[in-house]
């Protein structure tokens, strides 16, 4: 065990010796390594967690493209202890030259969902959230909570779900919303018949009412008739 700790960490310095990494991104393991060590025999947390809150991770050492160390990342899911979540970090313009925002760039089809400081209370400056790139993390891994929170029943939430659906199963999205349409169309047309039941039901029944009205005039007629 000893042998292979030492091999790993004597690579690790190789390349921190022949400048792989920069000096922010040694540190920033460096952070990563430690918290996984702090946390590793601590028990679960205790708290409350719910979806489209914001919180500070520890992503931990992830292979590119693959979001790694610390970040924000807003929760879109939460099964016991662990929680589904997408990623946040902050906007480049010159970097992203592709966002999608609902009212900006509605047509776009980019991974990246740009959420502007006006918009949102819990960001300073305007940053993305990573559509494509979800996440299922500890609830350990939470460092802290940010202000603020997308409500799931708002438009901006319920678009983000939808988005991430299409982005990981396009085809089953595709066909939902098929069908989703199609009983639209379908109650459409029963509301359509149903209303033209009750049309039907109401002059049947004015009909009635009407064959009734004639079958009581003739049996008086007939009365009249037998009387003289």
């Amino acid at each position: 065990m000893l042998k292979e700790y030492l091999k790993s960490q004597n690579r690790t310095n190789e390349e921190i010796i022949a400048n792989t990494f920069s000096s922010d991104e040694a540190i920033r393991f460096s952070k990563s390594d430690y918290r996984w060590a702090d946390n590793k025999r601590k028990p679960f947390r205790h708290m409350p967690v719910r979806k489209g809150e914001i919180y500070q991770f520890e992503f931990g050492k992830n292979y590119i493209p693959e979001m790694s160390y610390e970040h924000r990342g807003i929760v879109i899911g939460v099964k016991q202890k662990l929680l589904y979540v997408l990623p946040i970090f902050s906007y480049d313009a010159d970097k992203h030259v592709d966002v999608y925002h609902p009212v900006d760039y509605p047509d776009s089809k980019s991974d990246m969902f740009l959420l502007k400081n006006s918009e949102f209370s819990f960001i300073k400056h305007h940053s993305v959230l990573k559509l494509n790139d979800i996440r299922t993390v500890s609830v350990n891994r939470i460092l802290y909570q940010h202000s603020g929170r997308i409500a799931p029943s708002s438009d901006t939430y319920k678009k983000i779900e939808r988005l991430v659906m299409l982005k990981y199963f396009p085809e089953f999205c595709h066909d939902f919303e098929q069908k989703t349409q199609m009983s639209i169309v379908l109650q459409k047309r029963l509301d359509e018949a149903e209303e033209e039941k009750n049309i039907l039901r109401m002059e049947n029944g004015k009909l009635m009412d009407e064959l009734k009205a004639l079958k009581e005039r003739l049996s008086a007629l007939e009365d009249n008739e037998s009387r003289k």
